[in-house]
């Protein structure tokens, strides 16, 4: 008989494995309580060696149980499908048409049924026979028209209508079960339908459905990796089909003739886009909607180019103005209904990016610059009304890539010069005068507006006064300078008129006491001179007053 000391010992070593065990899934549901049951933490000082060996040991088992039900299951359906495939291949070869399609209909009722039986005492093994049976059931459905040198159904849209039913049949499976497994084989099924039927006016209308489709699930159901899945194939399908569906065996090069597939391409666009309308505030909410955002605007970009590029590259005017405006006004609509800035933010800047296409279709270079200037501000007010910080930011960079673009792409003009100065300056006061409103908690985006204006306002000078008078221009921009400095209390201002008298000088001696006629020189050095000392007298009397 066994020693019971023994006994209860090997007892009390495997409740502390299986109260391990019962941590570890607490743990994972975060339905643990303090107190209830030890954290995994602490039985790792708690439980001894011998029980932790025994615990690895139901680990073991565990993955061993998982493989064994799971990934079995999983591999037996998949060689079942094939082996079922390649069977009904080998009679249509031997020219069993009829009895091949017969065969795998019946294979699928079969497998589905089966799964039925099962479900409530094997529910992942029916899950697996219930995917299985919807691919049989695509695969044979599909191969009566497509794929067959001799077709059971010659007429590609009576296959086309059979091809429908059996979708709907697995959204209905899909929506009956709420899975969205199920769900994703079915968008995957009606895209690889739409690329099946190579026809523009089927392909397209289906891809912008099953968009819709997706955006409906996600705002019922909550399936976000759906959305995810549907928008990168649906916009590879409209890839296929602008460059004539190479799928079909067509050669791959741009359609002719693309019968206003533009306007499908618009709707998948903004079906995506009201995604953001079902917002659910919180974190992980927040990073799916910037992914769906992010990948739908690169994905529509991309293919808007492509299309713009081959069919509208002298007529993009009215397409880039069309998206300014729904963006602009979508943006709108989102500051009003939500306080996330992040999607105001991006459809208002996607916007302006669009109205800057568009600009330049109507003015071309180098006179679109006065107007890209004049957009740098508005785009600022807007960020004013919106109170997004974001907007700024981005506006910020886009200035200066503009401002680095008109350098190297054109020559100079005097008024987008001035432009260009006076709209960061401007740009800086405006930004420094809400930033309450903005939550702006740095200088550097005012900084770096005023350190362009500084640089744009000497640059203007030198090229639109005559040349025997940049000193005195620059002199005369320096003195206005410590004026409004002097009148806001702002010390940027004093800065910029220093640095401005700093450049005047070493104009003065460097270039102009070379070239410029005498009494030019004379004027230049006494006015310099003049502002020179009595800025000088002003600091002296403030250090003074100061001192006192």
């Amino acid at each position: 008989m066994a020693d019971p000391d023994v006994e209860l010992d090997k007892i009390s070593k495997r409740l502390q494995a299986i109260e391990l065990r019962l941590s570890k899934l607490e743990s994972i549901v975060s339905l643990s309580e303090r107190g209830y049951l030890y954290y995994p933490e602490d039985l790792a000082t708690k439980i001894p060696e011998s029980v932790a060996a025994v615990a690895s040991d139901e680990e073991e088992k565990g993955l061993e149980s998982q493989i064994g039900r799971f990934g079995l299951a999983w591999l037996g359906n998949i060689v079942l499908l094939f082996g079922i495939i390649f069977l009904l291949q080998y009679l249509m070869n031997i020219g069993h048409q009829f009895i091949s399609v017969v065969l795998g209909y019946l294979a699928s009722v079969a497998i589905f049924s089966l799964a039925e039986y099962i479900k409530k005492t094997n529910t992942h093994l029916a899950f697996i026979f219930k995917m299985n049976a919807q691919v049989l059931l695509f695969f044979i459905t599909v191969r009566l028209h497509f794929f067959s040198s001799s077709p059971v159904i010659a007429d590609k849209s009576i296959a086309l209508i059979l091809i429908l039913f059996i979708i709907v049949f697995q959204l209905y499976v899909s929506i009956r079960n709420k899975s969205q497994a199920f769900a994703t084989l079915a968008v995957i099924f009606t895209i690889a339908t739409a690329i099946l039927s190579d026809t523009t006016h089927f392909m397209l209308p289906l891809l912008t459905m099953v968009s819709a489709t997706t955006v409906y699930f996600l705002y019922r159901y909550k399936w976000e990796p759906l959305i995810i899945v549907t928008i990168i194939l649906s916009y590879i399908a409209f890839f296929l089909w602008l460059f004539g569906n190479p799928f079909m065996g067509h050669q791959m090069e741009y359609i002719t003739d693309q019968h206003m597939g533009v306007i499908y391409l618009f709707g998948m666009g903004a079906i995506y886009s009201s995604v953001i309308l079902f917002r659910n505030k919180g974190k992980s909410s927040d990073d799916f909607l910037v992914g769906v955002t992010f990948t739908n605007g690169i994905m529509f970009t991309l293919l808007l180019l492509l299309v713009v590029f081959k069919f509208y590259s002298n007529s993009y005017v009215f397409i880039f103005s069309v998206i300014t405006i729904c963006c602009l006004i979508y943006s709108t609509v989102i500051h009003t209904k939500s306080n996330w800035n992040f999607a105001s933010a991006f459809y208002a800047l996607y916007g302006f990016m669009a109205m800057s296409l568009a600009l330049h279709g109507i003015y071309g270079f180098p006179k679109v610059y006065l107007l890209l200037s004049v957009q740098s501000l508005i785009v600022v007010s807007m960020a004013l009304w919106f109170r997004n910080r974001l907007i700024v930011v981005m506006n910020s960079l886009l200035f200066l890539t503009i401002l680095l673009i008109y350098f190297l792409s054109s020559n100079s003009i005097n008024s987008v010069n001035f432009s260009f100065a006076l709209i960061a300056l401007i740009s800086a006061r405006i930004i420094n005068w809400k930033r309450d409103r903005l939550r702006i908690e740095t200088d550097l985006i005012r900084n770096l507006y005023m350190i362009e204006g500084f640089l744009m306002m000497l640059y203007a000078l030198s090229h639109g006064v005559p040349k025997q008078f940049v000193t005195l221009s620059w002199t005369a921009a320096a003195l206005l300078y410590f004026g409004v400095g002097y009148i806001l209390k702002n010390v940027k201002y004093r800065y910029m008129a220093l640095g401005t008298m700093i450049c005047a000088a070493f104009y003065l001696f460097i270039v102009d006491l070379a070239r410029i006629e005498l009494v030019f020189r004379i004027l230049a050095l006494l006015f310099l001179a003049a502002i020179s000392i009595g800025i000088s007298i002003y600091y002296t009397n403030r250090i003074k007053k100061s001192d006192s």
